[in-house]
């Protein structure tokens, strides 16, 4: 057990002495910390002992967590290394030919990332690309690979490369569509090795007359680290839509 730790939360009586020790039990932390879910539960209800009631915060040493007594049960505040995705950020945007990551949206607090876009309406026929940024710029060097498959509603197959490009090639749409989603994990921008994105993206071609699906692999070859990217459509078509980034834990 830590220093925080107790076994017990009192409860006094009228006229029993305070002493300091009683005081300096839970001021430390102002929350009750426990080793496990074992002594929590132990130390309600005994002799002297507060009865479980809603609204009970508990620290639990064990899970790192922070949790409340919701009356029925106890539920976790956070944060949670049961969870193996951590919203990190998340926005919408209106009518803009493109858009960027806030500055250090990667950092060095978890190494993988996942990336989902979402863009509900464009003015005109796009092309979409991907550029990582560093310090609020955009990486232009000659440095991105692309390897996909691609899959259309009716059949048939394709591949689709393009290697030491200025940006990912990351799909298109149609002026027709509202349907455009790409979700894709973003390997170790923040480490100073190649980075790496695995992923799948869903749009409405360009002839309006059915869907793609392409599956692959980018490549960025240099070992830059990255904070943010940035999402373009080119032909300054508009678009519009919402992204969310979240962190993979590291436990």
């Amino acid at each position: 057990m830590g220093a925080n730790a107790q076994t017990s939360v009192p409860l006094f009586t009228a006229g029993e002495v305070l002493t300091a020790a009683n005081q300096n039990l839970s001021a430390g932390t102002g929350v009750p910390v426990f080793a496990t879910t074992v002594t929590r539960d132990a130390a309600f209800g005994g002799t002297g002992e507060k009865v479980l009631a809603e609204g009970q915060l508990a620290y639990i040493e064990a899970s790192n967590v922070v949790q409340y007594y919701d009356g029925a049960v106890w539920a976790t505040v956070g944060p949670s290394t049961a969870s193996g995705l951590n919203f990190i950020t998340g926005a919408s945007f209106t009518t803009v030919t493109s858009f960027s990551l806030p500055a250090n949206t990667f950092t060095a607090t978890y190494r993988n990332y996942k990336v989902i876009i979402q863009i509900t309406a464009v003015t005109s026929d796009a092309d979409f690309t991907i550029r990582l940024r560093a310090s609020g710029s955009d990486n232009t060097n000659a440095n991105y690979d692309t390897a996909l498959t691609s899959v259309g509603n009716t059949g048939g197959t394709a591949a689709i490369g393009a290697a030491l490009a200025t940006s990912w090639n990351f799909g298109e749409s149609d002026n027709s569509s509202v349907f455009y989603d790409a979700t894709f994990d973003l390997i170790a921008p923040q480490t100073a090795t190649s980075t790496f994105a695995n992923g799948f993206y869903t749009f409405v071609d360009k002839a309006a007359t059915g869907w793609l699906s392409r599956t692959g692999s980018f490549l960025f070859r240099s070992t830059t680290q990255f904070d943010s990217l940035s999402f373009i459509s080119s032909v300054a078509s508009s678009i519009t839509g919402v992204y969310r980034v979240y962190g993979y834990s590291e436990s």
